[in-house]
């Protein structure tokens, strides 16, 4: 079976060497490699270009002006002619059997359309952070943001294609986004138990607050659109994963409203059903629970921040 791996580069110049090793050293005999550059200004081109003089058979590069890892992710799969994909971010890496194992488990399964794979997450400092799916659980996988990232996973080429492939229009939470429509459509998962992959969690102190104040918004907003999918199709079977829905999407919009109440507002009352009442948990304490069912969600976060400026030197 043939596997194509897509990799999209931008700026990883002291990076990207250890992506394309990794896939060098993949024991699945089938390989074809797509770069896609997006627009780099530093030399990653000139570190790409050595690989592909090397090696001319496996890979292949795309040069294309900036237009973000989505779009790069969508040319590469244009091109590609794999059976399935291998999207492998520039900074992440893949042990030797990755692709191996999971074609193995697509022949034994039926050729799912997406393969789930666990993964280890490098932190800044070094530390090595296992991150497991929610296993055999799709929609509570998706929910919880625990159904794998993008570089752990294999994807049915022909699947990708009748989706659409990836939407450019998103700066984040592309990966699960994708996911969604995939699950909308019927598309059938397989998990893969092993820790296969190594994501590289970069510093985040240059995420500007807008930034990340728009990755929870889309966070939301996905969400809302997956609950809402789920009423419309399976309100009975699915009332346990709309609960869950209602209760994440609860927790997220708190975060929202303070930056930006009125539009915490706004999704509150399209996303949270009459009757909704929050879970105690390490986000929710039971005071704030108290709060929101005297004085509803407005009220409870105008009276949580007031007392946060009380208390506040």
């Amino acid at each position: 079976m043939k596997v194509s791996v897509v990799i999209p580069c931008h700026n990883v110049e002291g990076l990207v060497e250890h992506a394309l090793d990794s896939v060098l050293a993949q024991d699945h005999p089938t390989l074809e490699v797509i770069l896609v550059d997006d627009g780099s200004t530093d030399g990653t081109i000139a570190v790409i270009d050595r690989y592909v003089h090397r090696f001319p058979d496996r890979f292949q590069l795309i040069v294309q002006a900036n237009q973000g890892a989505a779009a790069a992710r969508n040319v590469g799969l244009k091109t590609c002619t794999g059976d399935y994909v291998q999207f492998l971010d520039a900074d992440d890496v893949i042990f030797p059997d990755k692709i191996s194992g999971q074609v193995r488990l697509v022949e034994e399964q039926g050729q799912p359309d997406l393969v789930v794979g666990d993964y280890e997450q490098v932190m800044p400092n070094g530390l090595l952070l296992t991150v497991r799916a929610l296993h055999d659980k799709p929609w509570a996988a998706l929910i919880r943001t625990r159904k794998g990232t993008t570089s752990s996973a294999l994807w049915k080429r022909e699947t990708l294609m009748q989706l659409g492939g990836w939407n450019e229009a998103l700066a984040s939470s592309q990966d699960y986004e994708l996911m969604f429509r995939l699950l909308k459509h019927g598309g059938q998962v397989a998990w893969d138990r092993r820790v296969r992959t190594q994501v590289l969690k970069r510093p985040s102190g240059s995420i500007s607050q807008t930034d990340i104040l728009d990755n929870w918004r889309r966070y939301i907003t996905l969400r809302c659109d997956m609950k809402e999918h789920l009423e419309a199709t399976d309100p009975v079977g699915s009332s346990a994963e709309i609960e869950l829905l209602r209760q994440y999407i609860f927790m997220a919009l708190r975060i929202v409203a303070v930056d930006d109440a009125a539009w915490a507002k706004t999704m509150f009352d399209r996303c949270i059903s009459k009757g909704f009442r929050p879970q105690v948990s390490r986000a929710i304490t039971e005071r704030y629970a108290v709060l929101y069912n005297l004085l509803g969600f407005t009220g409870a976060e105008r009276v949580t921040h007031w007392l946060k400026r009380r208390r506040s030197p």
